[in-house]
């Protein structure tokens, strides 16, 4: 194979006897490559991409190689790495991602001479003492440095360096002070000096009129250490005319810290003052009209003070975890466009008032002193999706039950809402839920004509669970639904994270109501023009004109995160039952957990095919949680799954 010119290699073979690899190489792709260099009679000439990802490279070759026309080296994880190569006969390099080398103590001074160079990424290089006295790299655009922990000191800057729109120090524990002609990158737009030691930002940070995005974070870890206990001193900001986001977590901040100036940012979306000490909000930030997020999480605020918050007329996303409130004031109410609230271990929180129904989510774990949420203050169209998280509020399961929770809502918001969960504490499944299993997953008949009936307005799903293991912070609560007609359709996923990364364990009983409309499994809307069954990309050609057979709910994580779930139960909707839902007393079904038993279970073959899937996903566990969405190739490994998992029950 002296002519190959691409080689991917995707298994772990063993090749200690590799001695050769084809001169004429394009690309050269091996995760995990098993050897500490590369076969030394290897001339890499031609090589346009070396991509060796969780390698065990110490070195790639001893002494130098031509690399005339190489221009990405990605080297990622590979923690055996302790020299990289001499870059000078690397004229055309473009991308050097050498981002988790744990055992790399600095790069070769000629790093500093890529004049081509537009991606440098050595995060969490956290032995890597020093770069370059001096840096000019004209065409970089992105530096990543963060996490590297035992870097002392920023280089200088050769020049103007103006292509550079990204510099991420954030973890850089040691670095106490930014060279002095880093002001010359004028055209930087996103700089991040969280957790480092530097004391005080420089003032010329704050004219560099091209910024974006600006993160100081203090630090809780190793650079607590370094810093005074003291606030953040804040120069004037009025020359960040395009800020966008501004992250001054953990700074120390009082009420007067804030500069009266920060009203002037017309074009700030996002900020992130959580971690420092408010009575109130800062009267300041009320005249932030297109501000869209803001925290204030942790922050020692009784009350959201007398500042006239109707200022605020974006703002959607409200975090206020972990204050001392007792009640809420219903100026919130000033907040039309407010989607999310998260009050999440506001311990002494004791009422919620009846609050607009355009909050969509209601983040309420952990509030231990939590008896009473009053109903959504009008009824509301515009909503189509909303939670209410209330783990752990214990004394609010003794006042109100979540089948009550549920049906106040789905009437506040006048029918038109397509999902809606509730998490809180609970022992038994209502018996509202006249469909139970004791088991994770429940599979029920569907009626004839179904999809006809004008007084179905949707499907509720419930279940019990607990966690699984209280150690782990990654456990999920997950709700799949499956529709079955000629092949089984994957059409809803929802959930959350459960774990003690989003709260705190959940030891009792809680119970996840997950309800859907119609128009989240049918849209009605096509039933005229395409007839008994829409063909867009939820519905294949396969199910038209085939009835509806069954409806299986499942709350298994098909990556093995699940939480233990104990029981669960599904009811079909119709306009009365919105009518007829009272305080319901609970029960324990006579069906054990390991029974096979279900009130009006179908006899239908649980075999069926498999077929690709469609999900209609809002905010999700993934988003929650910062990690990558389920994609398509693990839809189809969720539906495997279930599918197998139906089979054994």
């Amino acid at each position: 194979m002296k002519k190959l010119r691409l080689l991917k290699v995707l298994c772990l073979s063993n090749c200690d006897g590799l001695k050769y690899l084809s001169n004429e190489l394009r690309l050269l792709d091996w995760i995990r490559y098993p050897l500490r260099y590369l076969p030394s009679s290897f001339r890499p000439d031609n090589l346009v991409a070396l991509l060796l990802p969780y390698s065990h490279i110490e070195q790639l070759w001893k002494g130098n190689r031509p690399l005339c026309k190489l221009k990405m080296i990605n080297l990622k994880g590979s923690q055996y790495l302790i020299k990289t190569p001499d870059f000078t006969t690397a004229p055309e390099l473009e991308a050097l991602i050498m981002e988790g080398c744990t055992r790399l103590v600095d790069v070769h001074p000629s790093i500093r001479v890529l004049k081509m160079l537009k991606f440098l990424n050595l995060r969490d290089c956290k032995s890597l003492r020093s770069l370059p006295t001096r840096i000019g790299m004209e065409s970089l655009e992105t530096l990543i440095l963060s996490g590297c922990s035992s870097l002392i000191r920023f280089p200088e800057i050769d020049g103007k360096m103006e292509s550079l729109k990204t510099l991420d120090l954030s973890g850089c524990y040691k670095i106490k002070y930014l060279p002095l002609n880093l002001q010359q990158i004028e055209f930087l737009e996103e700089l991040d000096l969280s957790e480092t030691a530097i004391t005080e930002p420089p003032s010329f940070i704050f004219q560099l009129e091209n910024l974006k995005v600006l993160s100081f974070n203090g630090c809780k870890g190793p650079s607590s250490k370094l810093r005074p206990n003291m606030p953040l001193i804040l120069p004037s900001l009025s020359s960040l005319s395009l800020l966008r986001e501004l992250k001054l977590r953990d700074c120390n901040l009082r009420e007067g810290d804030i500069p009266s100036d920060i009203s002037s940012l017309s074009s700030l979306t996002d900020l992130d003052l959580s971690g420092n000490n408010f009575i109130s909000i800062p009267a300041s930030l009320t005249r932030l009209s297109k501000l869209w997020f803001l925290d204030l999480s942790n922050c020692n605020m009784c009350t959201l003070g007398e500042a006239d918050i109707h200022g605020l007329s974006a703002l959607s996303y409200l975090k206020l975890r972990g204050n001392n409130f007792i009640t809420i004031p219903l100026a919130l109410t000033q907040l039309s466009r407010l989607q999310l609230l998260a009050l999440s271990n506001c311990k002494k929180l004791k009422s919620l008032p009846g609050l607009l129904t355009t909050i969509r989510n209601m983040e309420i774990d952990g509030c231990s002193s939590l008896e009473v949420i009053a109903s959504p203050s009008k009824v509301c169209n515009s909503v189509d999706s909303g939670a209410v998280k209330a783990f752990n509020c214990f004394k609010l399961a003794e006042n109100i039950n979540a089948l009550t929770l549920l049906k106040e809502h789905l009437k506040a918001f006048a029918n038109s809402i397509k999902r809606f969960d509730i998490i809180m504490p609970g022992s038994e499944i209502p018996e509202w839920f006249s469909q139970q299993k004791g088991d994770s997953s429940i599979k029920i008949p569907l009626p004839i004509n179904l999809r006809k009936d004008s007084q179905w307005i949707g499907v509720a799903s419930c279940c019990i669970f607990v966690n699984n293991d209280a150690s782990r912070d990654d456990e999920v609560i997950n709700c799949g639904t499956f529709i079955y007609c000629k092949n089984a359709r994957l059409i809803d996923w929802t959930g959350s994270l459960v774990g003690k990364q989003r709260n705190e364990p959940i030891m009792k009983d809680h119970l996840f109501l997950h309800y859907w409309s119609r128009d989240n499994l049918y849209s009605s809307s096509l039933e005229d023009k395409y007839g008994d069954c829409e063909t867009n990309n939820l519905w294949a050609t396969d199910c038209l004109d085939k009835k509806w057979d069954e409806l299986e709910v499942s709350f298994i994580d098909p990556f093995g995160r699940s939480v233990k779930v104990k029981k669960c139960g599904v009811r079909i909707v119709y306009e009365k039952d919105l009518e007829e839902i009272k305080e319901l007393q609970f029960h324990t079904t006579q069906s054990s957990p390991n029974s096979e038993h279900i009130y009006q279970h179908s006899a239908h073959n649980d075999g069926l095919v498999g077929s690709t899937t469609h999900i209609k996903q809002k905010h999700n566990i993934y988003k929650e949680a910062g990690v990558e969405g389920p994609q398509p190739k693990r839809m189809q490994k969720f539906l495997n799954f279930i599918m197998g998992q139906s089979k054994k029950h």
